[in-house]
């Protein structure tokens, strides 16, 4: 499969949970392998680091967790969500 035939493609987890489409796609380039799918476009603009971590934490899928790759892609996990910080009362 073609780097660019990805962008675009659903992402289920292997219990059949839809977790996204595919935005962006990082890739370790001394290494010349993917290493995580992004549900998120990380090239919009000019992103905080703040706000690519969070990408990168909450709204990206390790490659190495890729199960089945086909009409759709399958994951064996998926992204953590966001913790919510609870306001001091």
């Amino acid at each position: 499969m073609k780097l660019s035939e990805l962008y675009g493609m659903d992402i289920f987890t292997d219990k059949a949970r839809y977790i996204g489409k595919v935005e962006d796609v990082i890739l370790n380039l001394d290494g010349g392998e993917v290493m995580r799918l992004t549900i998120e476009p990380l090239r919009e603009g000019a992103l905080s680091k703040d706000r690519i971590g969070a990408i990168l934490r909450t709204k990206s899928i390790k490659y190495s967790d890729v199960t089945e790759m086909g009409d759709v892609i399958m994951s064996r996990s998926e992204p953590k969500p966001e913790r919510r910080h609870k306001l001091k009362t």
